[in-house]
Formats: structure tokens, sequence, C-alpha cells
């Protein structure tokens, strides 16, 4: 059986088009886009960035075959994240979509800093067609056998950033503990830069300052500021007009308004996703006393805070809340201080329509929650009935020797507010008053030991009223004033206190909030009233119509 011999096997080769080689790139038509970046808008930099634009403009100009489709060009970016930049992503988007045959950068470093990030949009353009050519490194990503070599260039760009990020760090860090404080003053209102470099107080932003800290100790809530803000047309350390919640309460927290300074309060969590996070605990931080002028007093700032922590901390005084935290109401000033003295309950506010006839009363929580279950004996209160009650303590404390300074260094400091153009003896006899105000209630703070807060509210009262007057002492200072209407007003006020009995005609929210500590209800026809001074007077309520319990 003979053996059948196989044919010998033949192979024909098609040989690869020239102008696929990298030989011949260059003799095609090409479409070209060049990319430029650089990663500060420092003026060395801008000129460089100026300068790739007018070469890459006229290389392409100059090269046979090659047309420019567009120039992008990301300024003042970093190149570790392609998150904000945005010419980059156009340019990758246009690729993606065939507008591009070639882009050409000066270097790896200039195309990515993240070897990750490098990698996939090489291979994304490579995909489509589209290499990039590094000039640098005389690379086309088009025609590269592998991607090592690309790698390594990458990570050598990686590597570079990584460095020049440390001792960026490190020299935040050495600036850090020489107390060297960095102002961002696009967000810092009641500041701006000065002459010499150092932050100077702006007289025409920080009245709103000392406006938000002075009306939250008055017992005004951040929503009712923020409302009040928007409403008068003052603005924002950006100029703008429209508050938010947000902005008042940074402004109330800010220890700048108090002249110190808190360093790396956040920091940056890596170099590549960039994102800022709230350092607590992770990294040191440097606390910088007097580190500028202060806008606000440092008692005044830290009754603030403890104000603000006090707020923080109220409990939910209904059974039907939803949640166990509390909310302070400054919409009315009896909310907070008229008390039930059989179940300690706040009261109230409750609209009633008899008749089709509306009817303000006030009403004990518990009692109007939860019947006589468990506050058997919590009287309804009118409105007008209790605000005359208050009214009438109120003058009976006027009427008092020892209350009689305290009501005028409360009209000085509201006159003082007013914008009349008040003289320096009259500033300076309100700031006395003030003084000897504030010592007294310091003596009785210490006397009743440091258990006891009821002396606190009103200190504060009086050290906002202070720092106001010094500011306004400054500014007479400077404009020379010597007009006495203010003066002739005080006097009267003062003279008239001495010769006739005070009386407020009307219940007045803002003297409430400022004066009286709290008010107990304990029955029907009596309230107990106790003022910050520590005196405490039980005012009869002259009713003109009971309401039902």
């Amino acid at each position: 059986m003979s053996v059948q011999q196989k044919a010998p096997r033949k192979v024909t080769v098609t040989p690869a088009d020239p102008k696929y080689t990298q030989k011949d790139i260059r003799k095609q038509h090409l479409r070209v886009a060049p990319y430029c970046r650089v990663s500060t808008g420092s003026e060395e930099q801008l000129t460089s960035f100026t300068a790739q634009m007018e070469y890459y403009t006229q290389r392409i100009a100059d090269t046979e075959g090659w047309s420019m489709i567009r120039l992008y060009a990301d300024e003042g970016i970093t190149g570790t994240s392609t998150k904000k930049r945005t010419q980059f992503n156009k340019m990758i988007r246009d690729a993606e979509k065939g507008k591009i045959d070639l882009v050409i950068t000066k270097s790896v470093s200039r195309f990515c800093r993240n070897t990750l990030d490098g990698l996939e949009y090489i291979r994304r353009l490579k995909k489509c067609g589209v290499g990039v050519y590094f000039e640098k490194e005389n690379t086309n990503t088009l025609y590269m056998p592998n991607e090592m070599i690309l790698t390594f260039l990458m990570s050598q760009a990686q590597a570079e950033s990584e460095s020049m990020s440390s001792n960026i760090q490190w020299g935040y860090q050495a600036q850090f503990k020489k107390g060297i404080v960095h102002y961002n003053y696009k967000n810092f209102l009641g500041y701006r830069k000065g002459a010499d470099g150092e932050p100077e107080i702006d007289e025409n932003e920080a009245p709103t300052v000392r406006r938000i800290f002075a009306r939250y100790l008055m017992g005004q809530s951040v929503g009712q500021i923020r409302k009040d803000l928007t409403a008068d047309g003052l603005k924002t350390a950006r100029g703008g007009t429209d508050w938010s919640d947000h902005t008042v309460r940074h402004i109330l927290q800010n220890e700048k308004y108090m002249g110190d300074a808190i360093l790396q309060k956040t920091f940056t969590l890596d170099l590549f996703s960039r994102q800022q996070v709230k350092n607590e605990g992770q990294r040191p931080k440097y606390y910088v006393e007097n580190a500028h002028p202060a806008i606000i007093d440092r008692t005044i700032f830290q009754k603030v805070q403890e104000e603000m922590a006090r707020r923080s901390s109220l409990r939910k005084t209904s059974s039907k809340a939803k949640t166990e935290q509390g909310k302070h109401s400054g919409k009315y000033a009896l909310s907070g201080l008229l008390v039930c003295s059989e179940c300690g309950s706040p009261y109230r506010r409750v609209t009633y329509m008899p008749g089709g006839k509306k009817r303000f009363v006030w009403r004990c929580i518990n009692r109007l929650e939860h019947g006589k279950r468990i506050c058997k004996c919590a009287p309804t209160l009118e409105e007008p009935e209790v605000q005359a009650a208050v009214t009438a303590a109120m003058n009976e404390l006027f009427r008092q020797q020892t209350a009689r300074q305290t009501l005028a260094d409360c009209i000085a400091a509201a006159l003082a507010g007013t914008g009349d153009d008040t003289s320096l003896p009259a500033v300076e006899a309100k700031l006395r008053a003030l003084q000897e105000e504030q010592m007294r209630l310091f003596h009785l703070a210490a006397e009743s030991g440091p258990e006891n807060t009821e002396y606190d509210d009103r200190i504060s009262e009086v050290n906002a009223a202070m720092t106001a007057l010094l500011t306004r002492k400054g500014e007479l200072e400077q404009e020379g004033r010597t007009d006495t209407k203010c003066d002739s007003r005080v006097r009267f006020i003062t003279d008239t206190l001495e010769t006739t009995d005070s009386a407020i005609g009307e219940f007045e929210d803002g003297a409430v909030r400022q004066l009286v500590s709290n008010i107990r209800v304990l029955d029907a026809e009596h309230l107990s009233i106790r003022f910050k001074d520590g005196t405490e007077i039980e005012q009869i309520i002259e009713c003109v119509r009971r309401a039902s319990a």
C-alpha cells in the first residue's frame, strides 16, 4: 500500500499599507488637536500657557498634511485629576465622535499626572484610532508595541506630583507653626486686605457682622436673622443679597471675628481625589490668638457659642414632636419664658376663632396635649392680659431706684445704635454707665456661684452694647464730630426718670427679651416675673375676659 505525500504548504503575504507605518504617519492628512495645560494662575505659568498656544498654532500651520481642528487648553488646573479639566474632557468626547485624528501635547505630565487615569484615556483614544504624540518623549501612543514604556513615563509624572504635593504640605505645616494665617477675603465678610498686606476691618461691612451677633443674643433665631438681612438688602461677603442659614451660622461660629484663627480646620484627603474633609483629630490644629483686629468682643463671641450650645441642646417640649431635639423659637417673646408652675412645661400660643373673631391665648403644652391627666390646674391666659401684666411688672421694676440706671443704660445703648449724630461726651457717658453695670453684674454672678447662670444673658447684652459704643466712639474720633443732639436727648430722658414715674405704654418684644429671665404662671390671676438682674415681682393679671381652662 503506497503512502500519499502531502503537498507543500504555501503562504502568501499581503504587505502592510505604508500609510499606516510610523515612518509615514506625517505624510497623511491628519486632523490635529493640540492640548495645553498650566497648573497655576501665576504670571510665569500664564506666560508659558500663551507660549504653548502660539507654538502649536504655528507648528501645525507649518507641517504639511496637518490641519488644526481646534486648540484645547486648561488654565490653572491640576494634572492629577480630570474632573475640572473641561477642555480635556471635551477633547476626549470630540475624539470619540471622530473629529480628531491626532492629539499633540508637550509631554506626558501635561497630558496627565495620574497613571491610572492616563492609561484609561490613552486606551479610549486608541480604541477609536486616535493617537497621542508626546513631543518631549517623542512617542506616539498609536504605534507603541506595549504600554510598559508609557506606564513608566506616567508613573514618573505621578511621582513628581506626589513629591511636589509633599513639599507644599510641608511648607504649609511650617507656616502653621509660625502662626501665619492665609485669608480668603472673598468669603470673609467685614474684612479687606490692607495696604500692608494684613487684614483690616471694612467699616462698610462690619456693622452687618455686629448686627448678626447682637440679634442672636437678643433671642432671634438664625432663620429670623437671615430673613431680616435679606429683607433689608444687606450684602453677603460675595456681594449678593440672598442670605442662607448656613452663612449666618458660619459667621456666628467663626473665631476670626474675635481676632483669632484656627489653622488646618480641614485638609485634603489625597492628591488625586482632592476631597476636603473636616479635621476631627486626624491632623494637628493650630490656634493663633490676636491674629488680626477683632470686630466682635471676645466675651460676646463666647456668649454666642454658649447660646448656640444651649439652643442645640434643647429637648422637645411636646410629646408629638418627631425627634427628641427641641427648637428655639424667636417669633414670640413669651415663647420659652412663660412656664407652668405646676408641671414645669412651657406655654404655647394658640389661636381661637369663637364667633369668627380671632383670639390669641397661651396654654400649658401638657394641658393642651393631655388634658387634666398630667396637669390639672394650669389656666388658659388671654395674650393681651399676659402682655399687660408683664408691662406692668416692668414699669414696677423701673420705679425702683436700683433699676433706673439699668433703664438709662438700655436707652443709651439703643440711641447709640440709631445712627444719630452723637457726640463723644455722650458716647463716653454711656460707656461709663455700662461699665458700672457690667461690674455690678460680675459681682452678683460671682456671689451666686458658678452653677448660677441667671446673669449671663444680661452680661452678654451689656458687653454687646459696649462693643457697639466703642465702635461708635472710634468713628466719632475719626470724624471729629461735636454735635450735642444725642447729649440733650440723654439728659432729657435721665431728667424725666428722676422727676417722674417711668412708664411703658405697651408690650415690646425686644425689651422683654432683654430684661425678663422667666415668667411662672402661679394661677389664673398671678404671674411671678423674674428679671435678669435678679429682681422678682409677683404681678396680678387684670382680667378683662377669662378663658375657660
